[in-house]
């Protein structure tokens, strides 16, 4: 009997995950007594992982080569040890190879790309003999059904097609397609979108230089596209934005030193190689908050109120977004001063709703104040506001919150009212750690950063800055730091692309990603399955709340997967397998959430 023969586009974090938890369901499998054995002649399954990446596990986000000064903007503990297979946690993985970093909560992004590597190669080693794996050098442009399996457009520019698939002969031509499959299942896990409507270089007309991205850091912001000295203007003012801010003064030769005065704070040794000023500008007029650090612990009553919250949200699911925004604020105000000090509650309403605490002034000097007030109250040394409790709240009852809100029916105008009240709280909730936030700090404090053009609410579009400030200099360059967005809407990668206008996916009005099952099968407009085509990670997104995480235990998806897969395999080697049927997961692949989990995600 011929093996299940599977398909994974991309071989990322979450590909990583996912294929992990099916090495495991193999290995059960193996140990259990009178159950199939698998025929000597050949694996259960053959596997075929498609990536242009060199490294796999590590996506381009953990690039094993890229500069140390990028860091991972979530607690190292989130790496836990893998389904399957003796390797340890990144912790305990790094008390070996890199002992310096074991107890860092945010090593180098660079180290945790060598760890999940080596988690992709130990993976690989525990799914033989039962599974048979291959990774194919390519991008995937689309995937068709034929007959009752599928098979897939792979670009030829990138590299020649494995052994065993059928296409056309080899050329240089990048447009010339070879046809990979045909396979039984098919995997997309693809991350993060290279291309987006968005980006500022599909229409870029402003005669001022334009560098299109952040990353690679190297190749992107090197001091030939980045003259040292140069005015720089960057649009965003995120995750990717502090990328780039440290990129061009720690990758520059800066040094960052403790503030001679004493206390907490840093002092900024300029480099003659950086940049003379970034210049970053924001769709809201502020920068992200700083994190308080992952053991800080939390006041009696925020615990208490936090419990209370999560008690709620399990026994009102299914539940609405605005009966979410509304519990996130009930417990913010319950952290700070209790459900009866209604003064409370209206202070932390009004800064969900706009943004920003009620007492932040307007006008010059707003984003550097708001930043440095984060800062005061993550280290502990200023009282907490409703911008702390907020965050603290969103991001302590993700777990619960991404559960009750996975596949909400409500209408396109509600949701978007819950897509604007979850960037104000993932900018109070997942912004830098400490450490970068002061960097930033000591940044302005030399002059290497002015965040003038933040509080002016100058913008960036295709046709250059608009909004300068008066008597302010234009800049030299422009740095696009903005990603693109989660989901599938508005990306223009080809599958993308494809996958939207073929009808294989199912994006709901006002949404931003693909619908899909409990076992992660991709779902039609109709709500009816597409047998054998499966989706995780960023094209989930609003379907599947969060799922661009390194989280393994945050979604049930991959488990849910894995096992159909693995059930599958199971009938083709008893010659049982038939064309795929709707099935729910067992009990135990469902998603199972604790309010214990508290995970503090990288949102770019």
């Amino acid at each position: 009997m011929e093996p299940l023969r599977l398909l994974v586009v991309g071989a990322g974090a979450k590909a990583l995950f996912a294929l992990e938890e099916l090495a495991a369901r193999l290995g059960e499998h193996r140990t259990r007594p009178g159950e199939h054995a698998a025929p000597a002649a050949g694996p259960l399954l053959e596997i075929t992982v498609v990536d242009p990446g060199e490294h796999p596990g590590t996506g381009a986000a953990y690039h094993p080569d890229q500069p140390h000064h990028l860091r991972l903007n979530v607690d190292s503990r989130i790496l836990d040890a893998p389904a399957v297979g003796s390797l340890p946690s990144f912790r305990d993985w790094a008390r070996t190879t890199h002992p310096g970093l074991a107890e860092e909560p945010y090593p180098p992004r660079a180290i945790v790309g060598e760890y999940l590597e080596r988690r992709w190669h130990a993976m690989q080693e525990s799914l033989a003999p039962r599974a048979a794996l291959r990774l194919h050098h390519a991008r995937v442009l689309a995937v068709h059904r034929e007959g009752e399996g599928w098979i897939a457009d792979v670009d030829a520019g990138d590299a020649t097609a494995p052994a065993g698939t059928s296409g056309t002969s080899g050329t240089a031509d990048s447009d010339v397609r070879r046809v990979l499959g045909p396979v039984d299942e098919v995997l997309l896990a693809t991350g993060h979108a290279s291309g987006h409507a968005g980006a500022l270089s599909r229409t870029w007309s402003s005669p001022r230089p334009l560098r299109p991205a952040v990353l690679p850091a190297d190749a992107m912001l090197g001091a030939e596209q980045v003259p040292p000295g140069s005015r720089v203007a960057l649009r965003g003012g995120a995750l990717t934005f502090i990328d780039a801010a440290l990129t061009l003064t720690l990758g520059r030769g800066a040094r960052f030193c403790p503030d001679p005065a004493g206390g907490s704070a840093l002092t900024h040794h300029r480099s003659p190689e950086e940049p003379a000023v970034l210049l970053p500008t924001t769709r809201h007029g502020l920068l992200l908050d700083a994190k308080p650090p992952p053991d800080q612990p939390l006041p009696e009553t925020a615990e208490q109120a936090l419990a209370s919250g999560a008690r709620r949200l399990k026994t009102a699911v299914p539940v609405t977004p605005a009966e979410v925004l509304e519990l996130v604020v009930d417990v913010a105000a319950a952290m700070l001063g209790g459900p009866a000090d209604h003064a409370q509650r209206d202070a932390v309403a009004h800064t969900l709703a706009t943004g920003a605490e009620p007492d932040l002034p307007p006008g010059p000097g707003r984003a550097e104040q708001a930043l440095r007030r984060s800062i005061a109250v993550a280290e502990g040394s200023r009282t907490p506001g409703p911008a702390w409790a907020l965050g603290r709240a969103w991001a302590l009852l993700y777990p619960r919150i991404t559960a009750a809100l996975r596949g909400s029916e409500v209408p396109a105008e509600a949701w978007s009212r819950q897509l604007a009240a979850q960037q104000a709280l993932e900018r109070f909730a997942f912004g830098p750690p400490l450490d970068a936030a002061r960097m930033l700090v000591a940044m302005v404090d030399s002059g290497a950063l002015d965040l003038s053009w933040v509080d002016a609410g100058t913008s960036i579009r295709a046709d250059g800055v608009h909004g300068i400030p008066a008597g302010a200099a234009p800049p030299d360059l422009v740095i696009d730091a903005v990603l693109a967005p989660p989901g599938l809407r508005g990306l223009t990668d080809p599958l993308a692309l494809h996958l939207q206008a073929s009808g294989l996916v199912s994006v709901r009005p006002g949404r931003r990603g693909a619908a899909i099952a409990p076992d992660a099968t991709a779902s039609a407009a109709d709500g009816s399955r597409i047998e054998g085509l499966a989706l995780l990670g960023r094209a989930t997104e609003d379907h599947v709340i969060g799922h661009d995480t390194l989280n393994r235990h945050l979604h049930g998806e991959s488990g849910a997967w894995a096992g159909r897969l693995f059930r599958r395999a199971l009938r083709r080697l008893a010659g049982t397998d038939r064309p795929p049927h709707p099935e729910q997961p067992p009990h135990s692949e469902r998603p199972q959430h604790a309010v214990e989990a508290r995970p503090v995600e990288e949102i770019s």
